[in-house]
């Protein structure tokens, strides 16, 4: 399948690459923190970003579903990215919160802005812009998702632009 020229360009196919091709060396990629919804403090209904045009993102006919997640505080790295899909083994959801790679939050999602590709090989692959804090100012980069509901897999890449 071929990927549509997006506002993101080349984006798509590197971080697809960057996500199936994990040996292969990508000087400005890292793994975003993933926790299992149920150990995260962070996933829970009362940190949704309002208003729900913007804090949440449905795909898949609404199976599978993303939301900003904001705890207000710190405010540097207040915001992170669930994603929610069926288990395709058992009754119930996969439900995965990404982060930081150190597990702090994200300074900004643009979820709304967020694209998408359909790839019937690898899966859904939704990327949206992060603000990010480096410790010493603000940042830009991008959250890269591959979501496989046939192989029930949530993975993602952080990538610098």
């Amino acid at each position: 399948m071929k990927f549509k020229v997006t506002r993101y360009g080349f984006w798509w196919k590197g971080g697809l690459a960057a996500m199936l091709l994990p040996g292969m060396a990508m000087a400005q990629s890292a793994r975003p923190a993933s926790v299992p919804c149920h150990q995260s403090p962070v996933a829970g209904a009362q940190n949704i970003w309002m208003p729900v045009e913007e804090g949440i993102r449905l795909y898949s006919d609404g199976e599978v579903r993303l939301f900003w997640l904001d705890t207000e505080e710190p405010a540097c790295c207040s915001s992170h990215l669930m994603v929610v899909m069926p288990n395709p083994d058992m009754p119930g959801q996969i439900c995965r919160v990404f982060s930081m790679p150190n597990g702090e939050g994200f300074r900004g999602l643009d979820l709304a802005g967020a694209e998408a590709n359909y790839d019937p090989n690898h899966g859904l692959l939704v990327g949206t812009a992060v603000n990010t804090w480096q410790g010493d100012g603000p940042g830009l980069a991008f959250l890269m998702v591959l979501i496989n509901q046939g192989e029930g897999t949530i993975e993602a890449q952080l990538m610098d632009p």
